[in-house]
């Protein structure tokens, strides 16, 4: 009994060192492009938050990491390069918040893994350019919204209770 707890009491510190070594290396492998007239980002949030406003003439895409941290790319100043745009999204415990123009046309190809992935951009069908959004999420939410308030709030309340008045 004694050397179960031990070995218990070890894999629970391995398991809690072992991720933040591992995103810390994958981080420092990673050429982070966070310009926002940039045409491609490359984007890793690890532990952390960020904020990102897009405002590239022709986005073609990029790559997004969230590693028990959460991000909001803004690209509503931007534009679609005419050939379109794959943006490749990839979180792990974290959450990311991408917000297009009312105007894009977006296709979400997701696979979460007890997380979940959201299209509430209502994009128009038709021609022109597409964005193509190849998500992953593991533990966690990823959104495609158009507004502010189609999107989650980071660092707001998780829900709204409505105030009730006193029985009395």
């Amino acid at each position: 009994m004694r050397r179960s707890l031990k070995m218990l009491g070890l894999a629970s510190v391995v398991g809690m060192a072992v991720p933040p070594i591992a995103a810390a290396i994958a981080r420092s492998r990673m050429v982070i492009v966070d310009d926002p007239d940039a045409s491609e980002v490359s984007l890793a949030t690890i532990f952390a938050g960020e904020d990102l406003a897009n405002r590239s003439g022709t986005f073609r895409g990029g790559t997004t990491v969230c590693w028990y941290g959460g991000q909001r790319l803004d690209l509503r100043g931007a534009t679609l390069a005419e050939e379109g745009a794959t943006l490749r999204v990839r979180c792990v415990f974290g959450g990311l918040q991408v917000l297009v123009p009312e105007s894009w046309r977006v296709s979400v190809r997701g696979i979460p893994i007890l997380g979940g992935v959201q299209d509430a951009s209502g994009g128009p069908d038709g021609e022109g350019p597409l964005l193509t959004i190849d998500a992953i999420s593991v533990f966690s939410g990823v959104q495609i919204a158009t507004d502010d308030g189609d999107a989650w709030q980071m660092g707001g309340p998780a829900r709204q209770v409505p105030e009730t008045a006193d029985a009395g």
